[in-house]
């Protein structure tokens, strides 16, 4: 956790911005929880991949509590689905006769517009706090940001573009999780979009710092060691958890303060595993507490 160099006048919000990490993200629900507990209110949030949906369900007004069950429940129903249980070979032709990706995104997209149809929040306008959700035009190579309040997410630097339009908010979070291979990629007004954490995992730069006083990043970053990885599919997400992980760090610096949960990449796309990473988070909340006389100290500051 760190303190920042107060260089301009801010107007004293409170930010949170959440990483993607699939399963590892769930981990994110202790924090949430722990803000409640300390009566600290969430100004505006951002997310990436699995942290734009639980990004997405914060700005829509849900309680951690809620949002826990919620989650727990998708994940449930994902499985019931058996959309990674299909063998490899099946996949692979899947993948060379018919798709971008092991699994088509529609039937993850059906899933996040049901669930926000089902809650009240069907459009990205209809959220209550500031959002801005991740994604990358894999052709342009740009980063997009979908945001219901862009003037909380502007750019100045030109670094990514914000969606000039309202859209439902189960396509902007479907598309933020499009990872490559794993998922085809969304296709928005002519854009084929990809996973946010392609280029930003963790959306810490795109909250303005004019209006922010404090700025907390939840990330799960994961230091390797030395072992045998026993499938081709571990060796893909332990080489890719590497290269985001080394993003992550670089990010988490703009943050004041930061919460980083140390969970293995082999959890990511481990189906079932949802209930286990929230308890483990809790207990690592419990062990490094977050600091939050740091943020009273920001507040003061401003």
């Amino acid at each position: 956790m760190i303190l920042p160099q107060q260089s301009e006048k801010r107007n004293g919000l409170f930010g949170l911005s959440l990483a993607g990490g699939g399963l590892k993200s769930f981990s994110q629900i202790a924090v949430l929880q722990d803000l409640e507990k300390h009566q600290v209110k969430i100004d505006a949030v951002a997310g990436t991949s699995m942290g734009a949906v639980i990004a997405a369900l914060v700005a829509c007004g849900m309680t951690a509590s809620e949002i826990e069950a919620t989650l727990l429940d998708e994940e449930k129903e994902f499985a019931d689905r058996g959309v990674f249980s299909r063998p490899a070979y099946l996949l692979l032709q899947h993948v060379r006769d018919h798709n971008n990706g092991f699994v088509e995104l529609q039937s993850l997209q059906q899933m996040a517009c049901q669930l926000f149809e089902k809650i009240g929040c069907r459009m990205l306008s209809d959220c209550r706090l500031p959002v801005a959700i991740t994604t990358v035009d894999i052709r342009t190579s740009e980063l997009i940001v979908f945001t219901n309040r862009p003037e909380f997410f502007t750019s100045t630097t030109g670094d990514w573009l914000i969606y000039p339009h309202d859209i439902e908010l189960g396509r902007a979070v479907a598309a933020s999780c499009a990872f490559p291979m794993i998922f085809s990629t969304a296709s928005i007004d002519g854009r084929q979009l990809v996973d946010g954490g392609v280029m930003m995992n963790l959306p810490i730069p795109l909250f303005d710092r004019s209006r922010f006083s404090t700025l907390l990043s939840v990330s799960m970053i994961y230091d390797a060691v030395d072992r045998q990885l026993e499938s081709p599919f571990n060796v893909a997400i332990q080489s890719l958890d590497i290269l985001i992980r080394q993003m992550d760090r670089q990010l988490t610096k703009q943050a004041d303060i930061q919460v980083n949960f140390p969970l293995e990449p082999q959890l990511v796309f481990k189906v079932g595993a949802g209930q286990e990473v929230i308890v483990t988070a809790k207990e690592m909340l419990r062990n490094h507490p977050i600091d939050y006389n740091l943020l009273e100290k920001h507040r003061q500051q401003v």
